[in-house]
């Protein structure tokens, strides 16, 4: 009997001194986890961590990191799990309900995420990081004024906060206030130079102001930071193009192509390019890759008309003309252009046809009608001709040559005051041949 007394105190000693060295035992994995936590170690942290938590589920500290860790290791159901564990046993931790929030903006939650991470905001309203957050998730739910209204604070309490002006440039853009948000942009990129992102929707502000060399600017970094970015390569050859640095977009392009063969687009601006420098073959070359790639792009055959125009092949242009209609239908550029490939030929009625229709889809497109009273003219249509003429010069009033031409449909009517008229404004505005036209018709100028 003794025995057994003996042997049950035993048992109940033990079972105490257990009790007693438990939370001293999960004190000791939590610091060890803790350590791991500090090397980056977070599958290891994760499992000392466990262990801590099962000698003591009460120790909010061990929670509260391995909810962390959970988080580095983008294992969120289980750092919300910790998290919500830790808010039960201290319902005004702020780390707990920070760090709840910010797995909750993991999981796209953000109405969730925005619940708690403004009752952090109620325990410390000094935290710049969540005044960011918060904008953060804002944004997401495009309240943009809130929005702005937490990252102005982020940004006051911490004026160096590269991710707050980034995030700002956002909202703003949002806003409508484009300049404020390139100022944040850049402001952005002066504490971050390696922010891709603050590049990529900088340069759409810039373009929106046609500012095509600081949109180059912005690629070339885009660049440095992705070297394989496709896109980045053709739209910097693109801004090239505008700015009529030919050679320097056809290596944009030319890269832009390497990264992906089958970019249609790349091969038509390509092609652009190589006709502005009067490389018609090679022109050609691209536009019939482009169409061969995009089989429903129009503007290709009609790029190759074009070059073929300046290679004196002018059947040829207009059947490129032609498949160009066929894809769409009031593409008025290219009536225009195929009526001035028949007038070349001499078949000014099938002109007269194509300068209409350019007309029809487009009354605004006033080389039409320049191209219309030529061809009336050939035909010794003069009055109609001269009805064309007015019109065009009302519009485009700096355009020597049409002055010249309306000078001999109004000489051809007798309408010599008019026609000498227009040969002085013609002269005026540099076309040397006008002096001969005033030395025949204008005997007033002999």
């Amino acid at each position: 009997m003794k025995k057994i007394i003996v042997l049950i105190i035993i048992i109940v000693l033990l079972a105490i001194a257990f009790f007693i060295v438990k939370p001293r035992i999960s004190n000791n994995y939590y610091i060890k986890g803790q350590q791991s936590v500090d090397s980056l170690k977070y599958e290891m942290a994760v499992d000392l961590l466990s262990k801590s938590i099962k000698f003591n589920k009460k120790n909010s500290q061990a929670l509260l990191a391995r909810g962390n860790s959970y988080y580095q290791l983008n294992e969120f159901e289980n750092a919300l799990n910790d998290f919500n564990l830790l808010l039960v046993l201290e319902e005004n931790s702020f780390e707990g309900l920070f760090g709840k929030g910010l797995v909750l903006i993991k999981m796209k939650d953000y109405l969730k995420a925005t619940e708690s991470l403004k009752k952090a905001n109620s325990l410390n309203n000094n935290n710049s990081d969540l005044y960011y957050f918060l904008g953060y998730s804002k944004l997401v739910l495009t309240e943009y004024e809130e929005a702005l209204e937490y990252l102005n604070k982020a940004i006051k309490l911490e004026s160096n906060y590269a991710d707050a002006y980034h995030q700002r440039g956002i909202v703003k853009a949002n806003l409508g206030d484009l300049e404020g948000s390139i100022e944040d942009f850049n402001d952005a990129l002066k504490l971050d130079k390696d922010n891709l992102d603050a590049y990529q929707r900088r340069v759409k502000y810039r373009i929106n102001k046609a500012d095509y060399n600081g949109a180059i600017e912005d690629y070339n970094s885009i660049i440095e930071l992705d070297s394989e970015n496709q896109d980045a390569y053709y739209q910097r050859g693109y801004f090239k193009l505008q700015i009529k640095d030919f050679n320097g977009a056809i290596k944009d392009f030319d890269k832009s192509i390497q990264i992906n063969s089958k970019d249609a687009k790349s091969y038509k601006k390509r092609g652009n390019a190589k006709f502005a420098l009067k490389e018609y073959d090679e022109a050609i070359k691209d536009y019939d890759k482009s169409s061969q790639l995009d089989i429903n792009d129009e503007e290709p055959h009609y790029r190759k008309g074009t070059a073929l125009i300046y290679k004196s092949e002018l059947t040829a242009a207009v059947k490129c003309f032609n498949k160009a209609i066929s894809l769409k239908k009031d593409y008025y550029e290219v009536y225009y252009i195929r009526g001035v490939a028949q007038a070349m030929q001499s078949k000014y009625e099938l002109s007269l046809k194509d300068f209409d229709l350019a007309i029809k889809y487009n009354k605004s497109f006033y080389d039409a009608y320049l191209g219309r009273a030529t061809s009336l003219g050939m035909l010794e249509k003069h009055n109609l001709a001269i009805d064309d003429y007015n019109f065009y010069i009302k519009h485009i009033t700096n355009n020597g040559n049409a002055y010249i031409n309306r000078g001999v449909s109004r000489i051809n009517i007798e309408d010599f005051d008019g026609g000498c008229a227009d040969f002085k404004k013609a002269l005026d505005l540099g076309v040397e041949k006008a002096q001969d036209m005033l030395n025949i018709y204008c005997t007033s100028s002999n």
